[in-house]
């Protein structure tokens, strides 16, 4: 086949932009699939962990009220599964089981790893309620306090402000927890479940 002049050059400057450039292009391209194959070769791992997590997290489920079997559960997705949101859910029923059977030690070791190792921020921001009220039965209210400086999801925030104000209400801070349940208030939609009850915690203040 004939090649004109002008298509003779086009062709010349495309072979020279190969030999210049070929190796990088094909390298990059090849980076590419290696980054896309790896993607969803990780993301095939995930599902295929977050099936097996949810097997044991039935297990946990079946476990209750039997406080070793729920410790043993959720120690197991903890140590095999600890990158699905499992692993957190299983630390707070762990948490609740050891509070329940007046173990405060374990519960708060469970609610603490929540907090460190939770896939979400929901299960982070239950954490820390619930350990701030672990830490209230110890009577460690500057520690709870710590746990409710503020919560990584807005939906949160009222249970936040009101659980600071239990805390400064058993520490004798009455003017602290009728602001802090003045800004539960401001937070929940009127007909919430627990503003009735907030509105009874502010007024036993003589603070409404």
């Amino acid at each position: 086949m004939a090649f004109d002049l002008q298509e003779q050059e086009q062709i010349a400057e495309l072979k020279a932009f190969w030999q210049d450039y070929g190796r990088h292009i094909a390298l990059g391209l090849g980076i590419a699939v290696a980054i896309y194959g790896g993607w969803k070769g990780w993301q095939a791992w995930e599902n295929n962990q977050s099936g097996k997590a949810s097997v044991v997290y039935a297990r946990l489920e079946a476990a209750a009220g039997d406080v070793a079997k729920t410790k043993a559960a959720a120690e197991e997705l903890k140590k095999d599964y600890s990158r699905t949101a499992y692993a957190g859910r299983a630390a707070l029923v762990s948490a609740r089981a050891a509070f329940v059977a007046g173990d405060l030690a374990a519960a708060r070791s469970e609610l603490n790893w929540a907090i460190e190792n939770g896939r979400d921020a929901s299960i982070r921001d239950v954490a820390r309620i619930r350990l701030a009220n672990v830490l209230m039965d110890e009577k460690k209210y500057d520690e709870a306090l710590i746990q409710l400086k503020s919560a990584e999801e807005q939906s949160f925030g009222a249970l936040y402000a009101e659980t600071r104000g239990d805390v400064l209400a058993l520490k004798g801070d009455a003017a602290g927890a009728g602001e802090a349940y003045k800004q539960a208030l401001a937070k929940l939609p009127k007909d919430a479940p627990n503003y009735k009850f907030v509105e009874v915690k502010l007024e036993a203040l003589g603070s409404h």
